[in-house]
């Protein structure tokens, strides 16, 4: 769930692209059509966060095959706990950003290097600075010295209510096949090779009736799925509160969306951009047929543009409560099983 950029950004600044829908802790301004749309703005600031209790290891080493991580729920995000460099937190587990974000109000006295000062959806997102972390533990998993892009995500926090340190992207996860269980806020982390399999073998894996190729760029998650007879480039994005469907699809594509609302979308900087929101009712990935999803229609040009490469969508929180999931980036695959009312 990204913040779009007006510039253009080098594809590994992306991470930052303080992703449009890590915000969909967003500001919106009512504009009247008929319905409700049951979408983005779950969360008030003051809404309680669902904790699960977390691992806690008392020896910095990543000794393990496998690994089952709790979650935290703030609305439609999931939060990791995490220390980073003494610094008790949550990050955004965010598969929408190509690495690691520290948000700026708790590591600004780093030393860095300012790359770029952005636009967004609807003005400045201000400077992003390469800085590194030097000790970091998720949840009992161990970094040293990560190379990380550093902004302002005070945004995130003020409409939450909670603690967030940065975003915890994909490239953290390049040692491991992560299967993500959105509906039981867990995820798996298995250590694989650099072909992607298993370093030993794992008798209590999932088993998936699904399995499917992605296209792994720059750190980023694409799939093809298919809205009626259009097949389409989706960006999986953990992140994101809502799925995000490109504005400039054809009008075949954009009807299948039952539009309930009109409004006005407040992303990092002054200012808002328009936005329709509604249930997506045709969405179609690996020959199944999900149920139904709530979705916003918005240009994803500067998005495209700053990924270096074309994408007409994203699925984000809604996709992800379907079932359950499993990515291996180094093998190019997704697998998935669909709970129960999952498909139609």
């Amino acid at each position: 769930m990204s913040t779009v950029h007006a510039c253009r950004i080098k594809r590994t600044n992306f991470n930052l692209l303080l992703k449009i829908f890590v915000s969909f802790v967003l500001t919106f301004t009512s504009v009247s059509l008929p319905s409700v749309v049951i979408c983005n703005d779950s969360a008030s600031k003051d809404e309680k966060v669902t904790v699960s209790v977390l691992l806690k290891t008392d020896k910095p080493v990543n000794n393990f095959n496998s690994v089952v991580i709790p979650l935290k729920r703030a609305g439609r995000l999931f939060l990791i706990e995490a220390e980073i460099d003494g610094q008790n937190g949550n990050l955004v587990f965010d598969t929408g950003a190509s690495g690691l974000v520290l948000n700026r109000t708790y590591f600004r006295n780093y030393l860095g290097i300012t790359k770029v000062s952005g636009g967004g959806i609807s003005g400045t997102v201000g400077e992003i600075s390469n800085v590194t972390a030097g000790s970091i533990n998720v949840s009992g998993l161990y970094y040293d010295n990560v190379q990380a892009d550093m902004a302002d995500l005070g945004h995130i926090e003020d409409r939450r209510g909670v603690k967030i340190l940065g975003l915890f992207g994909l490239s953290m996860l390049n040692d491991m096949e992560v299967a993500f269980n959105a509906a039981d806020n867990e995820l798996r982390f298995t250590k694989i090779d650099k072909n992607g399999n298993y370093l030993s073998p794992d008798i209590t894996a999932t088993k998936y009736d699904n399995i499917s190729e992605m296209v792994v760029s720059h750190n980023i998650m694409i799939i093809k799925g298919n809205i009626g007879d259009k097949v389409l480039s989706f960006c999986l994005d953990t992140g994101a509160e809502i799925n995000v469907v490109h504005y400039d699809l054809p009008k075949k594509i954009l009807s299948t969306i039952d539009i309930r609302r009109q409004s006005g979308m407040g992303g990092s900087g002054n200012g808002t951009v328009k936005a329709l929101y509604g249930v997506m009712n045709d969405f179609r990935f690996a020959n199944h047929q999900f149920a139904k999803m709530d979705a916003a229609i918005i240009n994803l040009t500067s998005m495209s543009e700053a990924y270096g490469f074309n994408i007409d969508g994203m699925l984000g929180y809604d996709f992800w409560q379907q079932g359950e999931f499993c990515f291996n980036s180094r093998k190019h695959q997704i697998s998935f099983n669909i709970k129960k009312g999952g498909t139609k």
